[in-house]
């Protein structure tokens, strides 16, 4: 397959839809998007494992499609995307709601609601707009300010899959590019559609995809990646959604939705990460990994599960690949960025040392964010990923469970969160205040950071009122122990950077203790009034 080239954008935006279809047809899509090496996208529907399960041939289309919005992006700021695709000789013009997915949805596919209308021309008919099915949607003040602001031009191919008789799947194979003004991105994509069946066939499906093509599973829709081209925005950090877990949820739901969670999270941080410009991005794709973990760990024996022991394991394994990473990035935004944008903080130290030492800290940190990004981008981690979402959602770790294990997982996760709670405060000790030395804090912080996500997990079990102070005095004793050992972490960074002058090292070391010092001196009354605060699930 070759890519199109990039298409005109049509010069109107609006029509009044007297040919229009006077009703939407609405229905629900639930897809699981993978990104592929446009070489390798050819072979995709001739793979064996596809082709013993397909039904009927391969067909190929070019599908033309614009997308509105107005110059301000109202649309995309409501959480829709508007366009209309010309497959043939008809326009369908489409609203689709982006990345719907709720707290319940499967990890790695997305949920979305679409309504569908044939309309006259490329142009938007704003006329249909005004259905009640989509009301809301759309703001009205958006309907006089509608224009084309990107376009998508691809071939795609699809093949209807049926894996057992009561699963459908349509596999579609992208490939082209989203344009808009002069600028492009490549389309390159797999998309495989769930029209029948259970979502877990979605990953077995692209198990058997990632066996005979490396692939990356895919978070952004077409129109949230045309959104980016017009903005020239850089994917962001992207916050965990909350769990909404309640007083009647079991604990295999509670599993199966903090799981999914960290999954999610993972994933959705991943262009961040990849993008390079905010280190937030690769912190937040460790602690979603480090949450999968610490969940797994309070669930495992009723689990019982050596297939997912397994697949955390390695998750813990990709995490010390990033970790190194992230420490560089510390050290840079954290001590000498802020020192070369403003001089006055440490006026002892030469500013052109200053420069020497950040090219080294720069070119020092080159290797672990090259080998980060890698270990994102290997198969590994995308088969991981996978297997880990598959082997949750086909739930056999709950229907083949023996009497008592099913029982408990069929309980109320109550049943289990406070004891569990209890256990991890009651690591914390009865000290009086925070250890003294470096080792001790590293350690207490770390199980408070236990603590802090397991508090995390289940507070939606108990009263928002009283889990609000207990996560109001954790935070900051967290925050101010997390900023000491980053600084144990950077000053040794400093000491290993070969080449760098010892005076200008040690001086900047000297101003990271210094600031050390002063957010030791408030830990105290921080332990102090944590200490006070009663835990919110006794």
């Amino acid at each position: 397959m070759t890519p199109v080239s990039p298409p005109a954008i049509p010069p109107g935006s609006q029509h009044s839809g007297a040919d229009a279809q006077p009703s939407a047809s609405a229905f629900r899509e639930v897809e699981l998007k993978l990104h592929a090496a446009p070489a390798d996208l050819a072979r995709v529907v001739m793979l064996p494992g596809l082709m013993a399960v397909a039904d009927g041939p391969a067909a190929t289309q070019r599908l033309r499609t614009a997308y509105f919005d107005t110059p301000d992006l109202k649309l995309a700021a409501n959480g829709v995307a508007l366009r209309v695709r010309q497959e043939g000789d008809r326009f369908i013009q489409t609203l689709k709601t982006v990345n719907s997915a709720s707290p319940g949805d499967s990890a790695a596919v997305a949920v979305r609601r679409e309504w569908d209308w044939v309309v006259a021309g490329e142009a938007v008919d704003v006329g249909v707009l005004s259905d009640p099915a989509v009301a809301g949607l759309v703001p009205s003040a958006a309907l006089d300010a509608l224009d084309c602001l990107f376009i998508t031009d691809f071939r795609r191919t699809t093949l209807l899959l049926r894996p057992d008789p009561l699963t459908a799947v349509e596999l579609a194979v992208d490939d082209g590019g989203v344009y808009a003004g002069g600028t492009s991105l490549p389309i390159s994509e797999v998309e495989l559609e769930l029209k029948a069946g259970k979502v877990a066939s979605l990953f077995d499906l692209a198990l058997t995809l990632q066996s005979a093509v490396p692939m990356r599973i895919g978070t952004e829709s077409k129109a949230e990646a045309g959104v980016r081209l017009v903005t020239g925005r850089s994917p962001g950090p992207v916050e965990a959604e909350p769990l909404g877990l309640s007083p009647l949820t079991t604990a295999a739901e509670a599993y199966r939705h903090i799981l999914r969670q960290a999954l999610r999270q993972f994933l959705a941080n991943e262009s961040c990460a990849l993008a390079g410009g905010d280190v937030e991005g690769l912190h937040r794709m460790r602690v979603a990994l480090r949450r999968l973990r610490i969940a797994h760990r309070f669930f495992a024996p009723l689990v019982a599960s050596p297939e997912a022991d397994r697949l955390v394991e390695e998750s813990r394994a990709l995490a010390k690949r990033l970790g190194p990473a992230r420490g560089w990035d510390v050290l840079m935004s954290g001590v000498i960025d802020p020192l070369l944008a403003k001089p006055g903080l440490a006026p002892d130290i030469d500013r052109a040392a200053l420069d020497r030492l950040a090219s080294l800290a720069r070119a020092a940190g080159a290797g672990p964010a090259r080998e980060a990004m890698a270990a994102i981008l290997a198969p590994g981690c995308t088969t991981m990923v996978l297997a880990l979402a598959a082997w949750l959602e086909h739930g056999r770790w709950l229907s083949e469970a023996d009497g008592d294990r099913r029982m408990a997982l069929s309980a109320p996760v109550t049943t289990l969160a406070g004891g569990w709670l209890s256990a991890r405060m009651a690591k914390l000790g009865k000290m009086a205040k925070p250890p003294e030395d470096a080792k001790g804090r590293d350690k207490l912080r770390r199980r408070l950071r236990m603590l802090r996500y397991s508090a995390d997990f289940f507070r939606g079990l108990y009263p928002e009122a009283a889990a609000l102070p207990f996560f109001a005095a954790l935070d900051p004793l967290q925050a101010a122990l997390d900023a000491d050992q980053d600084a144990v972490t950077g000053a040794r960074m400093l000491g290993s950077l070969a080449g760098a002058d010892p005076k200008t090292v040690a001086a900047v070391a000297a101003w990271i203790d210094r600031q050390s010092d002063k957010r030791r001196r408030t830990l105290p009354d921080l332990w102090k009034r944590f200490r006070a605060v009663p835990p919110f699930w006794s």
